[in-house]
């Protein structure tokens, strides 16, 4: 099982993101009433997820993010929409308990990082 030690990011990550799919519940309050949305994730670590959503959401908003990881365990978190570029949008967790931790680490188990991209001018 991979540790904190041994999950060191690569150049200009905090932690290092792992492919993962899986399809997931959106929650956002908004003045208009509630939003119940889906995403489809592509990438996760300890500190949010990457996701693609057909609807449209707003930088900044804050939702509660339903995940299933594995064999019955949910990872329900806020998380807050720090990403978007077009269909795509990251999501940073907001606050993640050390079970939760561990359960998203459980669930990379055997996976290669993500490499990190940068733009190319």
């Amino acid at each position: 099982m991979p540790t904190e030690s041994n999950l060191r990011p690569g150049v200009n990550r905090i932690v290092p993101r792992y492919p993962f799919e899986a399809r997931f519940k959106i929650e956002i309050e908004r003045p208009q009433g509630p939003l119940a949305a889906e995403g489809w994730a592509r990438d996760i670590s300890e500190s949010g997820i990457g996701a693609f959503v057909a609807l449209p959401l707003e930088m900044g908003e804050t939702a509660t993010l339903r995940i299933p990881l594995e064999k019955g365990v949910e990872l329900v978190v806020p998380a807050q929409i720090t990403r978007i570029l077009g269909t795509q949008y990251g999501f940073q967790f907001l606050a993640l308990s050390a079970r939760q931790r561990d359960q998203i680490l459980h669930a990379v188990v055997g996976k290669k990082a993500v490499a990190y991209q940068t733009a190319v001018v």
